[in-house]
């Protein structure tokens, strides 16, 4: 009897260590490049990847590469920005440091005149507006 629960006691700590390892080693894979679009028939939440708005940190500066011009921001939704630096001024208060960081890095890219005809105007007209915003902004009142 007593052999009897050592042997169970013995498998029900086999599948506890094996699921946290299981688990553990599931935590520290890498993250694959999230920042392209998926391609086509991908569904974009689950399947491996993040949920939108989820930070995938960048290995690489920003290039033409991985600013693409179809989604020349990525995941951050530009549309509620406003067009004048005061407007774009408070849309950005409400971001992240690591968004602000990223949407600074994107604007680089698309502002370059070497891009002008890569990206969209919209998107040209409020790297200008968050560019001007961030050169205006004192640097007291600054995120």
């Amino acid at each position: 009897m007593k052999s009897r629960l050592i042997e169970i006691a013995g498998v029900g700590l086999l599948i506890v260590v094996a699921s946290s390892s299981a688990f553990a080693q599931a935590a520290i894979e890498p993250v694959p490049n999230q920042l392209a679009p998926p391609p086509i028939g991908t569904p974009s939440i689950g399947a491996g990847r993040p949920a939108v708005g989820t930070f995938v940190p960048l290995s690489d500066p920003w290039t033409t590469t991985n600013v693409s011009a179809e989604q020349p921001f990525g995941r951050i939704d530009v549309s509620h920005a406003g067009t004048t630096t005061a407007q774009v001024r408070t849309w950005a208060q409400t971001r992240t440091p690591m968004e602000r960081n990223e949407l600074s890095g994107r604007c680089q890219v698309i502002s370059d005149s070497a891009n002008s005809s890569r990206y969209p105007a919209n998107a040209q007209a409020f790297c200008r507006t968050y560019d001007a915003m961030q050169v205006i902004t004192p640097p007291a009142l600054k995120y």
